[in-house]
């Protein structure tokens, strides 16, 4: 089992270099075909002010959001074959609000899909989320989201898998298989069973690490009885604590819709994350 076909989403945002470097580096260990996509963003500003503005206008300001996207691509294509990956990119001109959609279909055609954390001290951060909700829910595909303020860089090699005995974690776990195989640790983190106790076993935790170790992965079972702690606070202190570099969690949302999409554990994990987290829905 390997990843064959990476996505990567490219942009302005001060992390895009960490993204990039994150996918090129998985796609060189896998063998992997990566293909990076980039947005030049339509304005759409005179149909909100209802007046006409100079095309001049326009045009200039088309210039620079294409050749920003164009930085973004060469930065893509210079790192992938510094890495000898083999690679493609693409520019998609789209509205802004069309964007999450388009970013998903191509996502679905790839076996999984780099895209960065919100940053709410970017301008783009709405946006940016908008992308990240577009591709976790409507692709179909898991999604590895790079932190914006980078990655740790951990001399051991661990991973977290937050695991609530539910179909989401189930889907997570398996899709990230690829990147847990070869790590010197991954700990299957169980909050409070005893709160879900029909989707666990007699050992919660210990059938799913049981799986994983017959694809090679070295699992430990980490049970935590916290009834009085959030399990999203139990799980960012507990990838501190144990020195993991990468999160596996499934991805729960109140609604399809845009607004508030995530759910309670998966919205402060978005916010609140350090190390990179890989989620499927």
């Amino acid at each position: 089992m390997a990843y064959k076909d990476i996505l990567v989403h490219l942009d302005t945002c001060n992390s895009c270099d960490e993204r990039i470097e994150a996918s090129v580096a998985l796609a060189r260990r896998q063998g992997a075909y990566l293909k990076g996509v980039a947005f030049a963003l339509k304005s759409s500003i005179s149909t909100y002010l209802g007046v006409d503005i100079p095309s001049s206008l326009t045009e200039q300001q088309q210039k620079i959001v294409r050749e920003a996207a164009e930085n973004a691509v060469t930065l893509f294509e210079k790192t992938a074959s510094a890495a000898g990956v083999e690679h493609d990119s693409e520019i998609l001109e789209c509205g802004a609000a069309k964007a999450p959609g388009i970013l998903a279909f191509h996502a679905r055609h790839a076996d999984m899909a780099f895209v960065g954390q919100p940053n709410p001290d970017e301008g783009s951060g709405s946006f940016q989320e908008a992308l990240l909700e577009g591709v976790l829910f409507y692709s179909g595909r898991p999604v590895y989201v790079v932190p914006y303020v980078g990655r740790p860089h951990m001399e051991h090699r661990k991973a977290v898998v937050a695991w609530d005995g539910g179909t989401k974690a189930a889907r997570a776990v398996n899709d990230a298989i690829p990147l847990l195989q070869g790590r010197e640790e991954v700990f299957v983190l169980v909050v409070n069973p005893d709160k879900r106790k029909d989707v666990h076993g007699p050992r919660p935790g210990e059938d799913i690490a049981r799986h994983l170790r017959r694809h090679g992965v070295n699992t430990t079972v980490v049970p935590m009885i916290m009834p009085d702690a959030a399990a999203d606070n139990v799980v960012l202190n507990y990838m501190t604590d144990s020195g993991s570099d990468l999160l596996v969690m499934g991805a729960y949302s109140h609604s399809r819709l845009r607004e508030k999409a995530f759910g309670g554990v998966t919205n402060t994990i978005m916010k609140h994350m350090t190390t990179p987290v890989f989620m499927a829905e």
